[in-house]
Protein backbone atom coordinates (compact mmCIF):
# COMPACT_ATOMS: atom_id res chain seq x y z
CA UNK A 1 0.00 0.00 0.00
CA UNK A 2 2.96 2.17 1.14
CA UNK A 3 4.66 1.59 -2.38
CA UNK A 4 2.10 2.17 -4.16
CA UNK A 5 1.04 5.88 -2.83
CA UNK A 6 4.34 6.41 -3.16
CA UNK A 7 5.21 5.92 -6.48
CA UNK A 8 2.04 7.65 -7.90
CA UNK A 9 2.61 10.30 -5.55
CA UNK A 10 5.76 10.88 -7.00
CA UNK A 11 4.85 10.70 -10.26
CA UNK A 12 1.85 13.14 -9.42
CA UNK A 13 4.41 15.77 -7.91
CA UNK A 14 6.73 15.40 -10.85
CA UNK A 15 3.77 16.44 -12.95
CA UNK A 16 2.87 19.40 -10.82
CA UNK A 17 5.88 20.87 -10.67
CA UNK A 18 6.93 20.64 -14.24
CA UNK A 19 3.46 22.87 -15.26
CA UNK A 20 3.92 25.37 -12.36
CA UNK A 21 0.17 26.29 -13.00
CA UNK A 22 -1.49 25.14 -9.42
CA UNK A 23 0.80 28.59 -7.67
CA UNK A 24 -1.27 30.72 -10.10
CA UNK A 25 -4.87 28.74 -9.32
CA UNK A 26 -4.16 28.27 -5.85
CA UNK A 27 -2.20 31.44 -4.65
CA UNK A 28 -1.86 34.55 -7.46
CA UNK A 29 -5.44 34.14 -9.08
CA UNK A 30 -7.52 34.48 -6.02
CA UNK A 31 -4.77 36.81 -3.88
CA UNK A 32 -5.00 39.25 -6.99
CA UNK A 33 -8.89 38.93 -6.70
CA UNK A 34 -8.69 39.49 -2.85
CA UNK A 35 -7.14 42.23 -3.39
CA UNK A 36 -8.95 44.29 -5.64
CA UNK A 37 -12.64 42.48 -4.40
CA UNK A 38 -11.51 42.49 -1.21
CA UNK A 39 -12.17 46.05 0.64
CA UNK A 40 -15.29 46.41 -1.27
CA UNK A 41 -16.57 43.42 0.05
CA UNK A 42 -15.30 43.76 3.55
CA UNK A 43 -16.66 47.34 3.33
CA UNK A 44 -14.97 50.57 4.64
CA UNK A 45 -13.66 50.98 8.17
CA UNK A 46 -14.79 46.98 8.93
CA UNK A 47 -11.72 46.21 11.40
CA UNK A 48 -10.20 42.80 10.57
CA UNK A 49 -13.16 42.29 7.73
CA UNK A 50 -10.84 42.78 4.79
CA UNK A 51 -8.86 39.76 6.09
CA UNK A 52 -12.75 37.76 6.51
CA UNK A 53 -12.50 37.41 2.53
CA UNK A 54 -9.16 37.26 2.26
CA UNK A 55 -9.71 33.72 3.35
CA UNK A 56 -13.17 33.35 1.99
CA UNK A 57 -11.19 33.59 -1.29
CA UNK A 58 -8.73 31.45 -0.29
CA UNK A 59 -11.38 28.68 1.20
CA UNK A 60 -13.14 29.38 -2.68
CA UNK A 61 -10.04 28.70 -4.53
CA UNK A 62 -9.16 25.57 -3.01
CA UNK A 63 -11.79 23.93 -4.37
CA UNK A 64 -9.39 24.07 -7.85
CA UNK A 65 -8.39 20.78 -5.88
CA UNK A 66 -11.15 19.21 -7.71
CA UNK A 67 -9.59 20.17 -10.86
CA UNK A 68 -6.77 19.07 -9.88
CA UNK A 69 -7.44 15.48 -8.51
CA UNK A 70 -9.16 15.57 -12.00
CA UNK A 71 -5.98 16.09 -13.83
CA UNK A 72 -4.32 13.83 -12.37
CA UNK A 73 -6.27 10.31 -12.64
CA UNK A 74 -7.41 11.76 -16.77
CA UNK A 75 -3.38 11.92 -17.12
CA UNK A 76 -3.49 8.16 -17.16
CA UNK A 77 -5.36 8.44 -20.54
CA UNK A 78 -3.72 11.50 -21.79
CA UNK A 79 -0.61 9.68 -21.62
CA UNK A 80 -1.51 6.14 -22.68
CA UNK A 81 -0.48 4.42 -19.72
CA UNK A 82 -3.80 3.57 -18.31
CA UNK A 83 -3.85 -0.04 -20.03
CA UNK A 84 -0.62 -0.52 -18.22
CA UNK A 85 -1.86 0.91 -14.82
CA UNK A 86 -5.30 -1.59 -15.55
CA UNK A 87 -3.11 -4.65 -16.13
CA UNK A 88 -0.74 -3.88 -12.77
CA UNK A 89 -4.22 -3.51 -10.72
CA UNK A 90 -2.75 -1.59 -7.97
CA UNK A 91 -4.93 -1.32 -5.19
CA UNK A 92 -7.62 0.92 -6.30
CA UNK A 93 -7.38 2.66 -2.51
CA UNK A 94 -3.86 3.08 -2.88
CA UNK A 95 -4.10 4.21 -6.32
CA UNK A 96 -6.47 7.21 -5.69
CA UNK A 97 -4.63 7.72 -2.26
CA UNK A 98 -0.90 8.52 -4.22
CA UNK A 99 -2.94 10.27 -7.21
CA UNK A 100 -4.66 12.74 -4.86
CA UNK A 101 -1.98 13.18 -2.33
CA UNK A 102 -0.30 16.12 -3.59
CA UNK A 103 -2.99 17.80 -4.77
CA UNK A 104 -4.16 17.61 -0.57
CA UNK A 105 -1.15 18.99 0.63
CA UNK A 106 -1.17 22.03 -1.63
CA UNK A 107 -4.85 22.55 -1.56
CA UNK A 108 -3.87 22.73 2.44
CA UNK A 109 -0.88 24.84 2.26
CA UNK A 110 -2.83 27.31 0.13
CA UNK A 111 -5.62 27.48 3.18
CA UNK A 112 -2.26 28.06 5.63
CA UNK A 113 -0.95 30.46 3.25
CA UNK A 114 -4.58 32.59 3.56
CA UNK A 115 -5.61 32.26 6.86
CA UNK A 116 -1.71 33.47 7.99
CA UNK A 117 -1.59 36.02 5.58
CA UNK A 118 -5.32 37.62 6.69
CA UNK A 119 -4.14 37.41 10.98
CA UNK A 120 -1.00 38.66 10.73
CA UNK A 121 -1.17 41.07 7.66
CA UNK A 122 -4.63 42.04 7.86
CA UNK A 123 -5.41 42.22 11.14
CA UNK A 124 -8.07 39.45 11.62
CA UNK A 125 -8.77 39.10 15.10
CA UNK A 126 -8.11 35.41 16.99
CA UNK A 127 -10.44 35.52 19.67
CA UNK A 128 -10.10 31.62 20.31
CA UNK A 129 -6.93 32.41 21.35
CA UNK A 130 -3.42 31.65 19.46
CA UNK A 131 -3.12 27.66 20.64
CA UNK A 132 -6.86 27.23 20.46
CA UNK A 133 -7.06 29.18 17.44
CA UNK A 134 -4.59 27.35 15.84
CA UNK A 135 -6.33 24.11 16.93
CA UNK A 136 -9.75 24.92 15.73
CA UNK A 137 -7.86 25.68 12.46
CA UNK A 138 -6.15 22.72 11.70
CA UNK A 139 -9.50 20.98 12.86
CA UNK A 140 -11.32 23.02 9.62
CA UNK A 141 -8.66 23.73 6.80
CA UNK A 142 -7.74 19.44 6.82
CA UNK A 143 -11.13 17.92 6.54
CA UNK A 144 -12.15 21.32 4.09
CA UNK A 145 -9.23 20.33 1.94
CA UNK A 146 -10.46 16.96 1.94
CA UNK A 147 -13.32 17.62 0.68
CA UNK A 148 -12.03 18.91 -2.87
CA UNK A 149 -9.97 16.25 -3.01
CA UNK A 150 -12.92 13.70 -2.55
CA UNK A 151 -15.18 15.59 -4.92
CA UNK A 152 -12.57 15.42 -7.80
CA UNK A 153 -12.44 11.76 -7.54
CA UNK A 154 -16.25 11.05 -7.34
CA UNK A 155 -16.88 13.50 -10.67
CA UNK A 156 -14.00 11.31 -12.08
CA UNK A 157 -16.14 7.70 -11.84
CA UNK A 158 -19.17 9.74 -13.18
CA UNK A 159 -17.93 11.57 -15.67
CA UNK A 160 -15.81 10.04 -19.16
CA UNK A 161 -14.90 13.00 -20.91
CA UNK A 162 -12.28 15.24 -19.15
CA UNK A 163 -13.58 18.56 -21.13
CA UNK A 164 -16.95 17.86 -18.98
CA UNK A 165 -15.36 17.43 -16.15
CA UNK A 166 -12.96 19.99 -16.58
CA UNK A 167 -15.96 22.76 -17.31
CA UNK A 168 -17.60 21.95 -14.19
CA UNK A 169 -15.04 22.17 -11.80
CA UNK A 170 -15.35 26.24 -12.22
CA UNK A 171 -18.93 26.53 -12.08
CA UNK A 172 -18.25 24.35 -9.11
CA UNK A 173 -15.91 26.44 -7.38
CA UNK A 174 -17.68 29.94 -8.05
CA UNK A 175 -21.20 28.08 -7.36
CA UNK A 176 -20.06 26.49 -3.75
CA UNK A 177 -18.21 29.30 -3.17
CA UNK A 178 -20.82 31.87 -3.52
CA UNK A 179 -23.41 29.91 -1.93
CA UNK A 180 -21.38 28.36 1.22
CA UNK A 181 -20.45 32.59 2.00
CA UNK A 182 -17.08 32.28 1.47
CA UNK A 183 -17.13 35.94 -0.31
CA UNK A 184 -20.33 37.46 1.37
CA UNK A 185 -20.98 35.79 4.67
CA UNK A 186 -24.34 33.67 4.47
CA UNK A 187 -26.47 36.03 7.01
CA UNK A 188 -26.37 38.73 3.80
CA UNK A 189 -27.44 36.41 1.41
CA UNK A 190 -31.01 35.95 0.06
CA UNK A 191 -32.77 33.40 2.65
CA UNK A 192 -33.51 30.53 -0.70
CA UNK A 193 -29.21 30.96 -1.06
CA UNK A 194 -28.68 30.27 2.66
CA UNK A 195 -30.67 27.19 2.46
CA UNK A 196 -28.92 25.97 -0.30
CA UNK A 197 -25.57 26.68 1.78
CA UNK A 198 -25.97 24.80 4.26
CA UNK A 199 -25.48 21.82 1.55
CA UNK A 200 -21.93 22.81 0.59
CA UNK A 201 -18.36 22.31 2.48
CA UNK A 202 -17.92 26.03 2.60
CA UNK A 203 -20.39 27.29 4.72
CA UNK A 204 -19.37 24.90 7.53
CA UNK A 205 -15.78 25.74 7.09
CA UNK A 206 -16.36 29.35 6.84
CA UNK A 207 -18.89 29.15 10.20
CA UNK A 208 -16.40 27.59 12.09
CA UNK A 209 -13.61 30.01 10.55
CA UNK A 210 -15.64 33.39 11.84
CA UNK A 211 -16.15 31.34 14.93
CA UNK A 212 -12.46 31.04 15.57
CA UNK A 213 -11.53 34.67 14.71
CA UNK A 214 -14.38 37.24 14.82
CA UNK A 215 -16.59 34.73 17.19
CA UNK A 216 -15.89 33.66 20.57
CA UNK A 217 -13.96 30.65 19.46
CA UNK A 218 -16.57 28.05 20.66
CA UNK A 219 -15.18 24.69 20.50
CA UNK A 220 -18.95 23.33 20.15
CA UNK A 221 -19.02 25.48 16.80
CA UNK A 222 -15.94 24.30 15.42
CA UNK A 223 -15.70 20.51 16.45
CA UNK A 224 -19.35 20.29 14.71
CA UNK A 225 -18.45 22.23 11.51
CA UNK A 226 -15.07 20.24 11.59
CA UNK A 227 -17.45 16.80 11.95
CA UNK A 228 -19.24 16.92 8.57
CA UNK A 229 -16.79 18.11 7.01
CA UNK A 230 -15.02 14.84 8.02
CA UNK A 231 -18.12 13.18 7.34
CA UNK A 232 -18.30 14.20 3.94
CA UNK A 233 -14.84 13.64 2.69
CA UNK A 234 -15.38 9.91 4.28
CA UNK A 235 -18.84 9.33 2.72
CA UNK A 236 -17.67 10.52 -0.72
CA UNK A 237 -14.35 8.91 -0.80
CA UNK A 238 -15.85 5.56 -0.09
CA UNK A 239 -18.38 6.36 -3.12
CA UNK A 240 -15.33 6.85 -5.25
CA UNK A 241 -13.80 4.38 -4.13
CA UNK A 242 -16.80 2.36 -4.48
CA UNK A 243 -17.30 3.10 -8.03
CA UNK A 244 -13.56 3.40 -9.44
CA UNK A 245 -12.52 0.70 -11.83
CA UNK A 246 -9.62 0.87 -14.37
CA UNK A 247 -11.32 -1.19 -16.85
CA UNK A 248 -13.87 1.89 -17.56
CA UNK A 249 -11.71 3.63 -20.44
CA UNK A 250 -12.02 7.71 -20.49
CA UNK A 251 -11.09 10.61 -23.09
CA UNK A 252 -8.46 13.11 -22.00
CA UNK A 253 -9.51 15.25 -24.91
Amino acid sequence: MIAVIGTFSLTEWRALLRGRFPFVWFVVLPAVASAILGPALAGIGAGGETGRVTIGFGIMFCYMTVNYVGRALYREFDAHTWRRTATAAPLPSGYLAGKCLAVLVIGVTQLIVFVAFAVTVLGLPMHAGAAAGLAQLTLILVPFAMTGVAAGALMFTLIRRAEVFFSLTYLILLMLGALGGALVPSAQLPRWAQVLGWFTPHYWAMRAIDQTTVGDGSWSVVLGSSALLFLFAIVVSAIALARFDFRKERYSV
